[in-house]
């Protein structure tokens, strides 16, 4: 089975056994396409053992231009310079390992395709989409869920792509909290800061530049691809603010982001 996942300009033709493609297909309709810049294959493969823990505990390897993913029961291989990817895999694989192989391969898709996949919560507020970033427990599923009211891209991953009016901020399929909006202009990069009191204020440009790095998956874990992506950020950057936000779990911070951003 063929089906073509498309997230703004970024898409991939995902082919492989019925069984495994048609769930991501139906979970993930909203997201459907018909024109790809790259193919990842699944192909099921008795011969390697059952896994023995998720995919995603595994980490990308690269190694001459290429991205490896492996794990007991998995063989992950990913070319960008040929837009392909390839996962054999146990046939007990589950749907989240082949999500998680998929996210790798988007990330570095939409990378050379002059976007970039960010760890953050997107939530639209007043027509523009805020990002919120951090590591895992920062806060951003907190926040995306006090956001009430508000469309969430996304409380995990979200993609950044530069439209005619500037940047966008894309919803992806890649997390459990997520709206029916898929898309805002891109109105401000929020480092978050779990505190007692809401608080915004500015960061330092190499600060923020290091934090946004860090919450950029896969492509910050190939060493050849890093001075692209500092060069991505800091075109980012020059059109976007990025700033640091303490907040408690009251909804009371979009007072604070309004009475900076009026």
């Amino acid at each position: 089975m063929r089906w073509v996942l498309r997230i703004g300009e970024v898409s991939l033709a995902i082919e492989g056994p019925e069984g495994w493609v048609k769930p991501l297909a139906e979970a993930w309709a909203w997201w459907s396409g018909h024109v790809s810049d790259w193919v990842v294959r699944f192909e099921p493969d008795k011969s390697l053992p059952e896994p023995s823990a998720p995919l995603f505990q595994a980490r990308p390897c690269f190694e001459d231009g290429l991205c490896y993913l492996e794990a007991p029961g998995f063989e992950g291989r990913i070319c960008p310079s040929q837009g392909e990817a390839q996962l054999r895999a146990n046939p007990a694989a589950s749907l989240g390992d082949l999500a998680y192989f998929l996210r790798t391969a988007f990330a570095l898709c939409a990378f050379e395709r002059g976007a970039l996949l960010f760890h953050a919560a997107g939530v639209v507020h007043r027509d523009f989409a805020w990002a919120f970033f951090g590591p895992s427990g920062s806060g951003k599923t907190t926040l995306a869920c006090l956001s009430r009211g508000k469309e969430v891209l996304s409380d995990d991953l979200i993609l950044l792509s530069r439209g005619r009016g500037g940047w966008e901020a894309w919803a992806t399929p890649f997390s459990l909290c997520r709206g029916r909006r898929t898309v805002a202009p891109l109105k401000a990069l929020i480092r978050l800061i779990k505190a007692p009191e809401d608080q915004l204020f500015p960061l330092p440009p190499a600060v923020a530049l290091g934090e946004l790095v860090a919450s950029s998956p896969v492509v910050n874990a190939d060493p050849s691809r890093l001075p692209g992506l500092l060069a991505r950020w800091e075109e980012i950057l020059a059109d976007v603010p990025a700033c640091a936000l303490r907040f408690r779990k009251a909804d009371s911070f979009w007072e604070v982001i309004d009475a900076e951003f009026r």
